[in-house]
């Protein structure tokens, strides 16, 4: 039974990471502006609080001048951290681990690079634009940033060193930094649904996603017979 909650819980994960990256790659082809498609999501707020909501419509009027300010910064980041999202599914299935070490070891460079363009971006717009939730949002956002490209280096230190165990284990904490946008949403709708107000609740979410990330990611490297994949469910 555990087995079988496991991969429920694994897979909706994977469902749900994949909708966020692949919603999010509008940015690609809609430049800056494609943040205002973030005022349709006010109708899941409202069905959660139970309260009339504008939250991501005045979220994604405020934000537009200042996307379109250092557009290619924030489309550079959005698109590079989504493709890494991506590129990191296919890197810790173990089937792509143990049937295609070449298209594992690929994966790998490629999610290096996406995912430390991503977060160094993501790094320098939450130091250069006002962020909602002030400094404590944007000191998370950079700690994270950081954290997440240190985490990159090390793991390439340890497959360096032949290292492999040591080298998945750090794979999987970059990979929990990054998966901190999907953890914001859900974050933003939980708070929703204990009835906190929106704009407080985005600056909370920003604060918890990463010790949560990285606590659940150690959880599970602790507890994990191999270490080495979020996907290696015996």
């Amino acid at each position: 039974m555990l087995k079988i909650a496991r991969h429920v819980f694994l897979y909706v994960g994977i469902a749900l990471t994949l909708m966020i990256a692949l919603y999010s790659l509008r940015y690609l082809f809609g430049g800056a502006a494609s943040v205002l498609a973030l005022a349709e999501t006010d109708a899941m707020l409202e069905y959660l609080s139970g309260q009339q909501s504008s939250f991501w419509h005045e979220f994604s009027v405020r934000q537009q001048p200042l996307y379109q300010s250092s557009e290619f910064a924030v489309v550079g980041h959005i698109t590079a951290a989504s493709v890494a999202l991506i590129a990191g599914i296919i890197q810790f299935l173990p089937v792509v681990r143990q049937k295609a070490p070449l298209l594992h070891r690929a994966s790998g460079y490629f999610y290096a690079f996406t995912a430390t363009l991503g977060l160094g971006l993501g790094a320098y717009i939450s130091f250069s634009l006002p962020m909602i939730g002030g400094t404590k949002t944007i000191i998370s956002n950079i700690i994270g940033g950081i954290l997440g490209i240190s985490f990159v280096g090390i793991a390439f230190y340890h497959i360096w060193k032949k290292q492999y165990l040591q080298h998945g284990q750090w794979m999987l904490r970059s990979y929990a930094v990054l998966l901190a946008i999907l953890t914001v949403y859900l974050l933003v709708a939980f708070f929703a649904l204990l009835g906190v107000e929106a704009e407080r609740g985005y600056a909370l979410a920003h604060m918890l996603c990463f010790p949560i990330n990285l606590a659940v990611v150690e959880l599970f490297i602790r507890r994990s017979a191999s270490g080495r994949m979020v996907l290696a469910y015996e």
